[in-house]
């Protein structure tokens, strides 16, 4: 019951409302961070803008912003796959690349993500159709629209 009491507050987070996130500070620490609340999607509505999480320079998750994708410039290249990003895994090392630990160049974040085929480079639509549902595997996958090798 202690319990409930004490994630009542945080519960409250999770709802609906005019301030698109929250600050939450912990009693126990000197730390406080961002809680994004539960909001309406546009993605997958008509004429939805397509958008993708960038830095303009590693060392603070603050530094993180979602901006306008711009459209590529090309279709996709042979065996490539274009996918309309529905999902995606954010991995230890997608932090410690935004954190500017990560050793070398690591690219952009976002290695992983699920959706549904948009569009199919030449000799890459033995095993997928457009309108697939698909994995994918590769870089800059924090984004409305990712290619992947098919």
């Amino acid at each position: 019951v202690q319990w409930v009491r004490e994630a009542s507050p945080l519960l409250a987070l999770l709802h609906p409302a005019s301030e698109p996130e929250a600050l939450l500070r912990l009693s126990t620490c000197t730390c406080a961070c961002r809680v994004p609340r539960l909001a309406e999607g546009t993605q997958g509505q008509g004429g939805a803008t397509p958008v993708a999480l960038y830095f303009d320079a590693r060392g603070a998750v603050a530094n993180l912003r979602v901006a306008p994708q711009p459209p590529h410039e090309a279709p996709p290249q042979v065996g490539d796959v274009e996918l309309r990003v529905r999902a995606v895994g954010l991995n230890f090392r997608d932090v410690l690349n935004v954190l500017g630990v990560y050793p070398g160049d690591p690219g952009p974040p976002g290695s992983d993500c699920a959706g549904v085929v948009a569009a199919l480079g030449d000799g890459a639509g033995s095993q997928l159709r457009i309108g697939d549902s698909a994995l994918g595997h590769g870089i800059a996958a924090l984004a409305s629209i990712a290619r992947t090798d098919a």
